[in-house]
């Protein structure tokens, strides 16, 4: 996946994409007022991509319909590049574009002209199912690096077990005691062992 933003927690960042500047200024007037940072103004799609991926914000309010760029499906070449919470915020409610909206995987749909009380609703869900999206992919990143280092231990187990002669709870020790004694974590040490097994047959324990 892309870049990834700000974890949840931390200061709130928004990108406003809307070419309509008066309509710009009073989306920022909402949103500082909902305690975001403000990065920036966009009005076409290069701009946007420039401002998302030295900002990379939490939010970003997307106007459906810029001059030259269709802002469904600058949202999708988004969120292909940067986790965040897009919100559609358009003059349009046809079904069409909202179905279109929807599979590019935006957070949220606002129908201009948008109220500061619809603003805060929309963005509060759209926030939380953006964090709860990012604690899915951070416990599944540790799910695996979990199911990776404990591979690499029982790797490095079998190893001692077949070279010293050890039963399993004894070579448990084994990296256990050299882990603290070079203090260094157990995984590194299985990875140097299983490195030192590769290139010197069984040779690098000691």
């Amino acid at each position: 996946m892309g870049k990834k933003t700000e974890p949840a927690g931390e200061i709130k960042s928004a990108l406003i994409v809307e070419d309509d500047t008066l309509v710009g200024m009073g989306l920022r007037s909402y949103l500082e007022e909902l305690g975001f940072n403000v990065v920036g103004q966009a009005s076409d799609a290069d701009q946007a991509l420039q401002l998302m991926r030295d900002k990379g914000p939490n939010l970003v309010l997307m106007d459906i319909r810029l001059d030259d760029t269709d802002g469904v499906e600058l949202a999708a070449q988004m969120l292909g590049e940067c986790r965040c919470a897009i919100v559609i915020v358009s003059a349009y409610s046809d079904p069409e574009l909202v179905a279109r909206a929807v599979a590019a995987g935006v957070f949220g749909y606002l129908i201009k002209p948008v109220s500061k009380d619809a603003l805060a609703a929309q963005v509060h869900v759209a926030m939380q199912r953006w964090q709860e999206q990012e604690q899915l992919i951070k416990d599944k990143q540790e799910l695996t690096q979990t199911l990776e280092t404990r591979k690499l231990v029982d790797r490095a187990k079998g190893i001692l077990m077949k070279r010293l002669n050890l039963d399993e709870p004894a070579a448990h020790r084994w990296l256990q005691v050299e882990s603290q004694k070079r203090r260094i974590s157990m995984p590194n040490i299985a990875a140097k062992l299983i490195e030192s097994e590769k290139l010197l047959g069984g040779g690098g324990i000691d």
